[in-house]
């Protein structure tokens, strides 16, 4: 049996692994010197308009629960919901023959309290006679003044029941307390009405509100009358303008926000004659609370997430990199602070200087120092 060499097996092995060495050197370097292409956009300046933007949904300006001050049948109903009513006019009419009878008995009751009084009032005429000619005691000219006076105010307080009671009967007329749309019917003609139920509501919607919750770092940037805009899904491109009408002096504890309230004018659309708006429409409130002039803007596909920027962001700050090539074609990491956005740019506060050329596609694996080549400028 032949034995192969040990000294002529290790001098192959380490003869090979000088080759792989080599090779990785040789590789390592290429990855080195080669350039990595990248397309560069030059930092330019632009007029930019801090907006706030908050989710809003739209409300009726005003709305209005009808209720029945009568338990009793409707007799008169006959809305439905969407018709227009004015203000004044009669929503519903309910039964009271009830209360009337409450009315006549109250009324009996107070005729003969009246006779009581009557009579009374000579018994007590008779007996301050009797008490100065020393007939009858105190105690008993005492007892018929308490008599007396207790069935007076017994009269009087079943005439305060009674008005409070024709009130009441008076109301069994219902109209609408303000103009509007009759919406949210929940009763028919023929159907119990209870004072704990609403009967239906009634919306004016000549205008619409919505309730927007600032953030903390926003509650100073907003005052009343600000103009804010409106966009809405069921308009895609169209705008609606309306004003902060109402900011609430406190704070949500639970979320740390303060609501504002803002009203939007909504006029019968003169080709169709319908209101555009209506309750329940979802979209976005924006609000220009400044506008900087002459500001360096930095395009988004430039600003690029970092951990470890992410890590140090302080609340209220934004915080990206961007790599910047100079005249040699290197490519530099910079740390940009953020500031307002407008469109597909974003205000620069530091980090990046008018004329910068920025990478905005590339960057995957580039590295701070590596050479480039730029294959186009946007």
């Amino acid at each position: 049996m032949k034995h192969e060499n040990p000294r002529c097996v290790t001098l192959l092995m380490v003869g090979l692994a000088s080759v792989a060495a080599c090779k990785k050197s040789a590789a390592e370097q290429k990855d080195e010197t080669e350039e990595q292409s990248v397309i560069v956009s030059a930092i330019g300046k632009e007029d930019v308009a801090e907006v706030l933007s908050y989710v809003a949904d739209l409300r009726p300006y005003a709305e209005v629960k009808i209720y029945s001050p009568v338990p009793d049948r409707i007799l008169y109903f006959p809305w439905k919901d969407g018709q227009e009513v004015k203000r004044g006019e009669t929503i519903a009419l309910i039964r009271k023959e009830t209360l009337d009878k409450g009315l006549e008995q109250m009324v009996a009751q107070m005729e003969s309290l009246d006779a009581q009084i009557h009579n009374l009032e000579s018994e007590l005429a008779r007996s301050k006679d009797l008490l100065a000619a020393g007939v009858i005691t105190r105690q008993v000219f005492d007892q018929v003044q308490t008599s007396y006076l207790s069935t007076k105010a017994q009269r009087k307080a079943l005439e305060a029941g009674r008005g409070q009671l024709a009130v009441t009967a008076n109301n069994a007329v219902i109209t609408a307390p303000i103009a509007g749309v009759i919406a949210g019917k929940n009763l028919e003609t023929g159907d119990l009405a209870v004072p704990q139920t609403p009967m239906c509501q009634v919306y004016d919607l000549t205008k619409m509100k919505a309730s927007l919750r600032l953030i903390e770092a926003d509650v100073a940037k907003v005052r009343l009358g600000q103009q804010v805009s409106l966009k809405l899904d069921a308009y895609p491109g169209r705008l609606f303008a309306g004003s902060v009408t109402a900011i609430m002096p406190f704070l949500d504890p639970a979320t740390r926000t303060n609501t504002i309230e803002v009203v939007i004018d909504n006029p019968a659309e003169p080709t169709t004659g319908m209101r555009a708006l209506k309750a329940g429409m979802y979209g976005a409130a924006e609000i220009v609370v400044a506008l900087r002039k002459d500001r360096v803007v930095a395009p988004e596909p430039s600003l690029l997430l970092d951990s470890n920027l992410l890590a140090k962001q302080r609340t209220g700050e934004t915080l990206r990199k961007a790599f910047v090539v100079d005249a040699q074609g290197v490519a530099h990491v910079r740390e940009v602070t953020l500031a307002a956005r407008k469109g597909s740019l974003f205000e620069v506060k530091t980090g990046l200087n008018e004329g910068d050329k920025v990478v905005v596609r590339g960057q995957h694996g580039l590295k701070d120092g590596q050479k480039v080549r730029v294959v186009a400028a946007d």
